[in-house]
């Protein structure tokens, strides 16, 4: 096919895009909303994740000095977590700072703490761990590790929360995939159904383009091009009704993500290929290849 073929086939497209606008338009509509609910879950799923992901930002081991421990003692073993896989920063937190941020935790009821006569809390090193070691194996490794030196009398990473947390991201992560492919056949079955209709209330244009000597390519790439460009317009759609129902839930929920520039260009590269290929199957029942 040469390119003044290929110009007359896309001019065709082009008319029948502008010759049926109310039949587009309703399908544009349809898959537009089905593609909505495609966009709404991939919305909840990435800020669960960025919330999954702050949680385990804001793990910390915490590793407890033996009374008595020097200070040549303490920057031994600070040098020494620094060493370890995984390890990212070592802090060192003093018994006094300790109590202060206790005194603030317990808020009004830190009266209870007047009736001490000393700081029983000891110092402490506070080490923030890389998020690919943040697993309740690893974790547990390292504290075991590390309570064995010399001068630290214990090491804790609130190992019965992190044990429970990842049961509950497991959980979702199954849960996230499995509704996820629901979904997502849900509005192939959709688009497809919307296309397939839209291509056989033209079956008499195809009969009299076929009956005129048209080729099947000819017949069948405006119809590709009109499913392409139905699945773009869609999925255009779909974004800039995600985007006002985001903005309305930021009022009450701050800090909810959107999707980025790269994501929003891949739905639509995706779409359009969806219109294309479901238009495509859609010309089976009517071409022969």
């Amino acid at each position: 096919m040469n390119a003044a073929q290929f110009g007359y086939v896309f001019d065709e497209a082009a008319t029948m895009l502008r010759r049926h606008k109310a039949a587009n338009a309703v399908s544009i509509v349809i898959m537009g909303l089905s593609l909505l609910i495609l966009v709404v879950f991939l919305l909840v799923t990435i800020n669960v994740q960025a919330v999954i992901d702050r949680a385990g930002d804001e793990m910390r081991v915490y590793v407890y000095l033996a009374d008595g421990a020097g200070e040549a003692a303490a920057r031994d073993i600070q040098m020494r977590l620094l060493g370890l896989p995984g390890v990212e920063e070592v802090v060192f937190v003093p018994r006094d700072e300790a109590l202060l941020s206790f005194r603030e935790t317990l808020g009004k009821n830190s009266d209870m703490l007047d009736a001490l006569e000393g700081n029983p809390l000891p110092d402490a090193f506070r080490v923030k761990v890389k998020p690919e070691y943040i697993r309740s194996e690893r974790l547990e490794e390292m504290a075991r590790n590390v309570e064995g030196w010399s001068g630290v009398e214990e090491a804790r990473y609130g190992e019965r929360w992190l044990e429970r947390g990842e049961k509950l991201v497991k959980g979702f992560y199954f849960a996230d995939l499995f509704v996820g492919l629901i979904i997502l056949l849900s509005v192939v079955f959709v688009i497809a159904n919307t296309v397939r209709l839209t291509v056989i209330s033209r079956q008499r244009s195809i009969e009299v383009a076929r009956l005129v000597g048209a080729t099947n390519a000819y017949v069948r790439i405006p119809f590709l091009v009109e499913g392409a460009v139905q699945g773009a317009v869609a999925a255009g759609l779909a974004v800039a009704l995600s985007a006002i129902v985001h903005a309305v839930a930021r009022r009450h929920l701050p800090g909810l993500l959107f999707l980025g520039g790269d994501a929003i260009a891949a739905f639509v590269f995706f779409c359009t290929i969806l219109g294309a290929i479901v238009s495509l199957g859609a010309m089976r029942r009517l071409l022969r290849f």
